[in-house]
């Protein structure tokens, strides 16, 4: 369980096959697209951040629920390891700020 994200970006990038023609002509099929999410917070405990990064060595994918167009969805995405930018304490707890994830769905829809 995450911290109140602070900004989150609902997305999706196009899976398709590119080939290109004799002619030069570049021909494409699309398979469908995969939903990308970016989310980023004000700051996290450091042993949060300490969990994700574990999980994230164990498992290729991960279960995210996230808000979308149709109200809250969930599905398995590939999640990126955190960027954090300063280490500090926040009333004597251990805080990473400014961190951000990128996740990318499994699926193809």
């Amino acid at each position: 369980m995450m911290p109140r994200v602070k900004t989150i970006v609902v997305g999706a990038k196009e899976e398709s096959r590119r080939t290109v023609m004799v002619s030069g002509k570049i021909v494409k099929d699309v398979l469908g697209h995969r939903v990308t999410i970016a989310a980023a917070w004000d700051w996290i405990p450091a042993d949060i951040v300490a969990a994700l990064s574990s999980l994230l060595r164990q498992n290729s994918f991960l279960w995210v629920e996230y808000p979308s167009p149709e109200g809250f969805s969930s599905g398995s995405f590939e999640i990126d390891y955190p960027s954090m930018s300063v280490f500090c304490y926040k009333n004597g707890e251990a805080v990473w700020h400014d961190v951000t994830l990128d996740m990318t769905a499994q699926e193809v829809i």
